[in-house]
């Protein structure tokens, strides 16, 4: 009898946990997954200008850099000097935005770097996010940069490429 009744409660278990299973596990009552990381898209736009001349800069590196993530984004300014930054990446984390020269001007100069932080607190929520883990989207527009023109510097002594060794006089 004692026999009987282990096997039958040993049963009664195993079906209950199958069906707490197949309830809790299956996508039947929820409808979508949540694997558990929140995100949020984010959106930085500004402009790069010459600091003297205020004209736009074209082809400069603006890169955002992530505290927490390995992976940084970047893109180029465009001919008016507008660039925007598409990520997707924790809410509430501070981002470093950094506007690089990475090619020089056309005569030999260079503009030198600049950076700002973006505080999370300041990005403007444009839509809402799904309730779930998803926070929406967050912009933070007019992120500029006006960066320092510097010319080239001129070598002195004789460089390393017209050197030419002399020869021995026979």
């Amino acid at each position: 009898m004692k026999r009987i009744a282990i096997k039958t409660y040993g049963k009664i278990l195993t079906l209950f946990f199958i069906l707490e299973g197949m309830l809790t596990g299956c996508d039947w009552f929820r409808t979508s997954y949540e694997y558990g990381v929140p995100s949020a898209d984010h959106i930085i736009k500004g402009k790069v200008t010459d600091k003297e001349s205020q004209k736009p800069i074209k082809n400069i590196a603006v890169i955002r850099k992530s505290r927490h993530s390995p992976k940084n984004d970047t893109v180029r300014t465009d001919a008016r000097g507008d660039y925007e930054l598409k990520f997707n990446d924790f809410p509430g984390e501070d981002y470093w935005v950094v506007a690089k020269d990475l090619e020089g001007t056309d005569d030999g100069g260079w503009y030198g770097p600049d950076s700002i932080l973006v505080n999370t607190q300041q990005m403007k929520q444009v839509k809402k996010g799904s309730g779930s883990w998803y926070d929406g989207v967050f912009e933070k527009k007019d992120v500029n940069f006006k960066l320092q023109h510097f010319l080239p510097v001129p070598e002195y002594g004789v460089p390393a490429s017209t050197y030419k060794e002399m020869k021995e006089e026979e």
